[in-house]
């Protein structure tokens, strides 16, 4: 079975912090050693690195928008998981996951200086200073003794969990695409498991 899910790796966040640092660095310690536009040879160095780091800048916003739209793609075989990302493929066989957790985390979004240049008077009466997002997780604990986790839009768990007061027959994770991977795994490895 295939399952398209809202996978988010901070590597590509990391990749537009780092380019933006590299060049603010090699710029304080252009002027801290008192160097000028006359200077030609260390202007051109600096010039060049500074092209450099924008140009990996702009691939790294490029690479996250792409992660953003592709996500990631689980496949559930008989033997094997199969998750494919936008630039990494991975394999996980039945026999080598020891353990799966799934579970739910928060992040949160401050939306204050939004509010502050928003012209809305409702906007800025009503809004959140902080919007908080459920995230789900999905934690494989390796034979090896490592971690590969996947991650997901949680959208409706908090509302389904509310209502699940009224309706105790309804599961909060039943939308979630991660959670219904992780079901599907559950099922196939215990097929698998007996047929050994």
């Amino acid at each position: 079975m295939k399952f398209s899910i809202r996978h988010y790796s901070g590597i590509f966040d990391m990749g537009t912090i780092i380019p933006l640092v590299a060049a603010l660095i090699v710029f304080l310690l252009y002027v801290f050693f008192d160097l000028n536009i006359t200077d030609v040879m260390p202007t051109i160095v600096l010039m060049r690195f500074l092209a450099v780091c924008g140009i990996v800048e702009v691939l790294f916003i490029v690479l996250r928008i792409a992660e953003f739209i592709y996500g990631a793609r689980i496949f559930v075989e008989e033997d094997h998981l199969d998750v494919k990302m936008l630039l990494r493929r991975r394999r996980l066989y039945y026999a080598e996951i020891e353990d799966a957790k799934y579970g739910h985390y928060e992040v949160s979004r401050n939306n204050r200086g939004r509010k502050e240049r928003s012209d809305s008077l409702l906007y800025k009466m009503f809004a959140d200073d902080e919007k908080k997002e459920v995230r789900a997780e999905l934690t494989f604990f390796l034979a090896s003794g490592k971690k590969f986790r996947l991650n997901d839009n949680a959208t409706n768990y908090v509302w389904k969990q509310k209502k699940w007061i009224t309706d105790p027959d309804l599961d909060p994770d039943e939308d979630v695409k991660l959670y219904q991977a992780y079901k599907c795994y559950l099922h196939a490895c215990r097929q698998f498991l007996t047929r050994q």
